[in-house]
């Protein structure tokens, strides 16, 4: 009997039918449907498939040799699509950003972390830098403790603050300034990719239990979480 694992870089969810990757490594999304989608929901949460069905192995041949499935357990893991909440309550009202007494240690401690983002996302590969931020967190956050009211004054900072750095509105670049802005504190939250199909559209946001920092509940709510970190 067949045994497939996930590559460590690797990680895909489930919308309706179908199912969409996200290789790291590649920094690239695959919609998977029909046959392949079908064969793969199959191995799960097993990853064995039974021999007896030629016809589902070959349609994994697209996955394996794409490389978004392995066959060695110890190159992979189980294969699991993501499973997560989108946060469903406003850390702070985007519309109406509430004020806050900046200090000089906010502007020295956000042109450090805008400049730090831009030069992570010019210079270095996305897996490289979400490996840094999930390392980050596990090293200074192992109590695991959240101080929410800390966290909504410092987005309300970073967000008051934005204006002043060159660089356009993106979520990727302001969900990893503001994680880079937040660990300058010893704050924490989980940065959160997903996908939307139609229209497609990938998409990350920062959030921690039901707060959601920099993104719109509405907008959040039409996507499906696909990797967590």
């Amino acid at each position: 009997m067949a045994e497939y694992f996930l590559p460590p870089h690797v990680h895909f969810c489930q919308r309706g039918d179908d199912l969409v990757f996200l290789d790291l490594k590649q920094d690239d999304y695959m919609l998977i449907n029909g046959a392949t989608a079908a064969a793969l929901q199959a191995l799960a949460p097993s990853g064995r498939l039974d021999e007896s069905k030629p016809e589902a192995a070959d349609a994994l041949q697209e996955l394996l040799a794409g490389g978004l499935l392995v066959t060695d357990p110890s190159q992979g893991k189980s294969i699991r699509p993501t499973q997560a909440e989108v946060a469903m309550e406003p850390l702070i009202d985007p519309e109406a950003v509430p004020r806050v007494r900046l200090r000089i240690s906010h502007f020295y401690k956000f042109i450090a972390a805008c400049t730090t983002a831009a030069a992570r996302l010019r210079w270095q590969r996305i897996d490289k830098t979400v490996k840094a931020v999930e390392l980050r967190k596990a090293r200074y956050n192992s109590n695991g403790t959240f101080d929410v009211n800390a966290a909504r004054e410092l987005t309300a900072a970073f967000q008051t603050l934005r204006s002043l750095f060159p660089r356009d509105y993106l979520c990727l670049f302001d969900s990893l300034a503001l994680l880079e802005f937040l660990a300058r504190y010893r704050i924490f939250p989980t940065w959160m990719f997903a996908v939307r199909l139609e229209p497609w559209n990938a998409h990350c946001w920062v959030q921690q239990g039901q707060f959601i920092f920099n993104e719109d509940v509405e907008t959040a709510a039409g996507f499906t979480p696909i990797m967590t970190v």
